[in-house]
C-alpha cells in the first residue's frame, strides 16, 4: 500500500467581476504578471476567510464563557 498523500482534486474555478483601484492592479501585476493575479486574489480571500472564522470562534467563546480575566491574561503572558 502506498504511503504517499493524494492531492485533492482541483476545484473548478468560478468567475466574479470586482472593481479595484488601478494602482492596486498595476502593483500586483508588476509583481506577479497578469497570470498570477487570480492566485493572489484567491490567497488574500482565503486569509480573510480564516480571520473571519477565527473572529467567529472568539465571539462564540466570549459569549459562552465571558471575557478573559486580567489574571488569566497575566498568567498566559508569563507562560509565553
Amino acid at each position: 500500500m502506498s504511503t504517499q498523500a493524494v492531492p485533492p482534486a482541483a476545484e473548478r474555478a468560478g468567475k466574479r467581476s470586482v472593481s479595484l483601484a488601478q494602482s492596486l492592479i498595476k502593483e500586483v501585476e508588476e509583481r506577479t504578471g497578469k497570470n498570477g493575479f487570480s492566485s493572489v486574489v484567491a490567497e488574500a480571500l482565503e486569509e480573510w476567510l480564516a480571520a473571519q472564522k477565527l473572529r467567529e470562534v472568539v465571539t462564540a467563546d466570549r459569549e459562552a464563557f465571558g471575557p478573559v480575566s486580567a489574571e488569566a491574561r497575566r498568567q498566559a503572558e508569563q507562560e509565553w
